[in-house]
């Protein structure tokens, strides 16, 4: 079993049972007391869990966030996420390369791409964002193959992150389910964590599109510390307190 599975599902059991031994993880994980030791160790080190006597507790100064489901997060904070997604378009210049994300508020940039004849060239993994941007004749599109996650639409593993590495862009434009000063940027799914991640090495430009909900949210996998990112498009619902924190971060934070 990889780490970052093991990591999965220690908060997976630890949400269910509020803390373990590291005995009862080391039977059930089936891994030396050693290796589940550097689990938890990191782990706390990423603020996900507290160690215990001899075990670990989920962080009671964490909120980590269950995964909903595609179609609720589409329906949430939906004119929010319009208006992200038509100013992140405006700030496209013909002929630019960018990377898109199978965030829901990255789809509605995609349908914008799609209405429009505006030359670009887009790499992305989403299957539904495909569907919209192909309408546009004028852009260029890559959509990145590997294994179709159901629960997004979208494509993750090897083959899509080996595809990722052939790429270069002028910008990434990326969502997500959490973001925190102190914690960096999260998402429930290890596999969507490492495409994000892989886009964030590959672009000249980290842009981030977030409804004010997601602002200091933890879910389980982190993709990137806020230090990677270049701006943040969000709407007019981010307490001032917060803003200033991300401020002081040299983060160009546009509130729509």
């Amino acid at each position: 079993m990889f780490p970052e599975e093991r990591h999965h599902q220690i908060i997976e059991m630890l949400k269910q049972n509020k803390s373990l031994s590291v005995r009862q993880l080391c039977d059930v994980l089936e891994a030396s007391e050693a290796t589940i030791r550097r689990d938890l160790t990191k782990l706390e080190q990423q603020g996900l869990l507290e160690r215990t006597h001899g075990g670990a507790m989920i962080s009671d100064e964490v909120n980590i966030i269950e995964e909903p489901s595609f179609y609720q997060k589409t329906t949430e904070y939906h004119d929010e996420k319009v208006r992200i997604a038509r100013y992140a378009y405006a700030t496209l210049e013909p002929n630019e390369t960018i990377f898109l994300d199978a965030g829901t508020t990255t789809l509605e940039m995609a349908k914008c791409i799609g209405e429009s004849d505006l030359p670009l060239i887009v790499v992305t993994n989403s299957v539904m964002a495909s569907q919209y941007i192909a309408k546009n004749k004028n852009v260029q599109l890559y959509s990145l193959g590997g294994e179709i996650r159901n629960h997004t639409l979208a494509t993750v593993g090897q083959i899509t992150l080996d595809s990722i590495s052939r790429f270069n862009t002028h910008k990434a434009f990326l969502g997500v389910n959490g973001i925190s000063v102190e914690k960096g940027l999260t998402t429930p799914h290890i596999a969507e964590a490492e495409v994000k991640h892989a886009m964030m090495r590959q672009t000249s430009e980290v842009i981030i599109l977030s409804d004010h909900s997601k602002f200091q949210q933890v879910t389980l996998c982190k993709f990137g510390s806020i230090s990677m990112v270049d701006a943040i498009i969000t709407d007019s619902g981010i307490p001032s307190h917060i803003e200033q924190a991300f401020i002081q971060y040299d983060i160009k934070l546009i509130q729509v």
